[in-house]
């Protein structure tokens, strides 16, 4: 009996490191989709902007209008480049399926099984075959909050340098300062 409660234990935590992972990657899944949703908002925006000044500049100066149509193909192009608002709900819907994960996590620890462990975990990997490459330093500052929202230790929250916080949703930089988040135990 000692070695099948062990084995049990065993379980829970692998249940305990998956629930983490999906409540993680759901934080972070979350961040991208406001920071796509705001990129696509700035340049619609900005686009608007620029070509109605655009148009009412060609009408008294030509000069000038073709400063700014040249400024609204800018803005324009970089909208249709970089698909901010396709990547947005590219990323809802990573939020979604990671929050349909750890809804079926929602069990009473009597009911994890080693069986049901590894269903949920084939079905997290085709969730993460969807995603794109993943920010790590953004992932860490996601982390972080689940250690916090989860009231574990703080031994188990990560450093992140200030500069590295700003421009987290951007790319990562030194990413060799960092060790491998653990689940939060």
């Amino acid at each position: 009996m000692g070695t099948t409660s062990g084995h049990q234990e065993q379980v829970l935590e692998q249940w305990h490191v998956l629930r983490f992972a999906a409540r993680r990657s759901r934080r972070y899944h979350m961040r991208r989709e406001r920071y796509f949703a705001k990129f696509h908002f700035l340049f619609g925006f900005l686009t608007t902007v620029a070509g109605s000044a655009t148009f009412a500049t060609i009408l008294a100066d030509l000069a000038v209008g073709a400063w700014l149509a040249g400024l609204t193909a800018f803005f324009g192009a970089i909208e249709l480049v970089g698909q901010p608002y396709s990547r947005a709900i590219k990323h809802r819907e990573l939020t979604q399926a990671f929050t349909r994960l750890e809804q079926e996590m929602h069990l009473p620890e009597t009911d994890v099984t080693e069986a049901r462990l590894h269903d949920l975990e084939r079905k997290r990997l085709e969730i993460e075959v969807q995603e794109p490459p993943v920010l790590q330093v953004l992932n860490l500052i996601c982390h972080n909050e689940e250690v916090l929202a989860g009231g574990y230790g703080s031994e188990h929250f990560r450093k992140i340098r200030w500069y590295q916080r700003v421009i987290a949703s951007l790319f990562d930089l030194r990413l060799s300062t960092f060790q491998q988040p653990s689940a939060g135990r």
